[in-house]
């Protein structure tokens, strides 16, 4: 099954991720900054990045480094789908959705909101990944 690589400082979100995705038969590797991440990506070689927007060094790290990874032609052809806590749930007036995605601004194959639901994490997976829908397992 497919590799995904997640890269959020969270280790909460990523253990939930985490156990969802494994129990789903996914390949599940973890990195929680966006040093040397070039290098990084191209030595795990996922078929996809679940990558967090915010950092705590900088609030747009995930941007910076979802541009990076659009930017550069080793990594590009995989798919990456934004983790973002702010959305329509949260308090700050605005949000990030699919329509902000774009060439320049965010180049992402869609985003997440934070939390994310078990079965909403598996159907953007397999969208992203373009896979048949396999029967889902939800981790008790």
């Amino acid at each position: 099954m497919a590799r995904i690589l997640i890269i959020d400082d969270d280790h909460d979100m990523v253990d939930s991720l985490t156990m969802i995705l494994e129990a789903n038969g996914y390949q599940v590797m973890i990195k929680y900054d966006i040093s040397d991440l070039i290098s990084h990506v191209t030595q795990v070689n996922p078929d996809l990045i679940l990558l967090d927007v915010i950092f705590p060094d900088d609030p747009q790290a995930g941007f910076k480094a979802a541009r990076l990874l659009a930017k550069n032609s080793q990594v590009n052809h995989i798919p990456v789908l934004v983790l973002s806590a702010v959305n329509s749930r949260s308090n700050l007036g605005f949000s990030f959705t699919n329509e902000d995605i774009s060439d320049d601004f965010l180049p992402v194959a869609g985003f997440l909101e934070k939390p994310i639901e078990p079965k909403a994490l598996l159907a953007r997976v397999q969208e992203a990944l373009q896979f048949p829908s396999p029967q889902m397992t939800l981790p008790s």
